[in-house]
């Protein structure tokens, strides 16, 4: 956590020192767009820790929580990215993060198992979606190609990907009988596990 906030302060004066006052590279309000969209995978960010720890402490499944510390360091790059992005791009923004901050979701804050866990994480992901949705849409009325090439390659193809992964998980838990759904859960945090390790240590240490 101690690192997000960090990198929001040095992106912040990043911002200010390469952004010359006088020049504005980049369309308003498809620059405004970005800035809700950083604030949104920073958002992220803090909501798939969230659920990390209810799942890694909570419900002791190493594996899922291990998928969401990987998911919360993807988005918190994306953010890093974007920020760097409108230093390049000379935008100039009144505030990086938007006027609502960054906040746990409320569906995040009940969440008491792993299902509820990842419906809620890709609500989290679609509404990333959906403002990148909107700001391409900000570039394309705007005539600006290179936000738009930006946001195919480096924010949508990856929240596809994402949704995708979720939407695999979702249907092996519907398929499963009910008698099966705890066997199922734990054969699917175990291969978790295998593929990206026990992350706990990562923000429990």
């Amino acid at each position: 956590m101690l690192k997000t906030i960090s990198f929001i302060v040095i992106s912040i004066v990043l911002l200010k020192l390469i952004v010359p006052s006088c020049s504005i590279k980049i369309n308003i309000n498809v620059a405004k767009c970005l800035s809700d969209l950083a604030t949104q995978e920073l958002t992220g960010s803090y909501n798939y820790l969230q659920l990390s720890s209810k799942l890694g402490t909570n419900n002791a499944y190493p594996g899922f929580a291990s998928l969401f510390t990987k998911l919360s360091d993807d988005d918190s790059s994306k953010a890093h990215d974007l920020v760097k992005f409108l230093a390049l791009r000379k935008a100039k923004l009144d505030r990086l993060i938007n006027v609502n901050g960054v906040s746990i979701r409320a569906d995040i804050k009940g969440t008491i198992d792993v299902v509820n866990a990842l419906s809620a994480a890709r609500n989290q992901n679609k509404e990333a979606w959906n403002i990148a949705v909107r700001c391409h849409q900000e570039a394309d009325n705007a005539k600006d190609a290179n936000v738009q090439d930006y946001l195919e390659s480096h924010v949508l193809d990856h929240h596809i990907e994402v949704d995708r992964l979720l939407e695999d998980f979702k249907n092996r838990f519907d398929e499963a009988q009910e008698s099966e759904l705890k066997l199922v859960i734990f054969m699917l945090d175990e291969e978790l596990l295998n593929t990206y390790g026990d992350r706990r240590k990562d923000i429990f240490s």
